[in-house]
């Protein structure tokens, strides 16, 4: 059994400098159309864009996306990879029904994960207060 640990601090102004600067851009490379929807983003169905303007999101809003982003370079730090090679998109940050946040891969990050171990448990921590968020990943894996 091999268990890693990854933690990542983030500046919540970071991003909601990136999101006023950005916008749209911003928010397609590292948020899934889920993600987005789950911090809070109303989408317009026929573009999966957000309806509002992005210039002065809800604090809110910020919030919940600056944890996610500390949140995907917690796991990446538990997978012990760096980002070479894998996408922000690739790393998706989803609620369980009891409310618990959850890990997601896809394409090269899960494909790695997969030849590497044969099981694998992710545990994962988010939190939020003042200007900073903080996210803990735990993967659990046995060989």
């Amino acid at each position: 059994m091999e268990i890693r640990l990854g933690t990542d601090l983030v500046y919540v102004p970071r991003i909601r400098d990136a999101v006023q600067r950005f916008g749209y851009r911003f928010l397609q490379r590292i948020y899934t159309i889920a993600e987005q929807q789950a911090c809070g983003l109303t989408l317009a169905p026929e573009t999966d864009r957000p309806s509002a303007s992005l210039t002065a999101p809800p604090p809110q809003v910020i919030n919940h996306l600056a944890a996610r982003w500390a949140a995907k370079e917690a796991v990446v730090k538990a997978l012990g990879t760096g980002w070479r090679g894998i996408n922000y998109r690739d790393v998706e940050i989803q609620r369980q029904a009891s409310g618990a946040p959850a890990v997601c891969l896809y394409g090269p990050t899960a494909q790695f994960l997969a030849a590497t171990w044969s099981t694998c448990q992710w545990q994962l921590s988010l939190s939020h207060d003042g200007h900073y968020a903080i996210a803990s990943a735990i993967l659990i894996c046995l060989p």
